[in-house]
């Protein structure tokens, strides 16, 4: 794994060398006293090649003992985090926004931290609550209405 941190380190140190030569030669670093269009970029490709330094520097040496990235059927909880998301997108007009956060928040401690019922459900209505409190009362922001609210 070391050597790909490396590899990520040059290509980075060459796209920051790129940079800061396209800063200097083309965009110029100071024009009539003030900082020209090159100043910015200059800097972040300064930036960029000791964080680039700093990658290679960090990774030198041997390769580690590689280990399995996921455990066996460790996409499962991915997979329905991204399935609750989409379902909050799509739901989150039709419902209204204060009833699709209290879904969400509950369905996600339920369903993907495994929390127990009653922790997902008061977290999800407080947080329901919170939501409504902020936005509908104090900010005076309008969402979507829907079902409840």
């Amino acid at each position: 794994m070391k050597s790909w941190q490396r590899y990520a380190g040059v290509f980075l140190l060459a796209a920051a060398a790129l940079v800061i030569q396209q800063s200097v030669w083309v965009l110029r670093l100071f024009d009539h006293g003030q900082p020209g269009s090159g100043f910015m970029p200059f800097g972040l490709g300064v930036i960029l090649a000791i964080l680039a330094i700093c990658l290679i520097a960090t990774h030198l040496g041997p390769e580690e003992k590689q280990i399995p990235f996921w455990e066996p059927k460790a996409w499962l909880r991915p997979l329905l985090a991204i399935v609750i998301t989409a379902a909050y997108i799509v739901v989150f007009d039709d419902i209204g926004a204060i009833t699709s956060v209290v879904v969400l928040v509950a369905g996600w401690l339920l369903l993907v931290e495994r929390k127990s019922v009653l922790v997902s459900a008061s977290t999800g209505l407080l947080t329901g609550l919170v939501v409504y409190l902020l936005f509908e009362r104090f900010l005076q922001t309008p969402f979507p209405r829907g079902l409840l609210f």
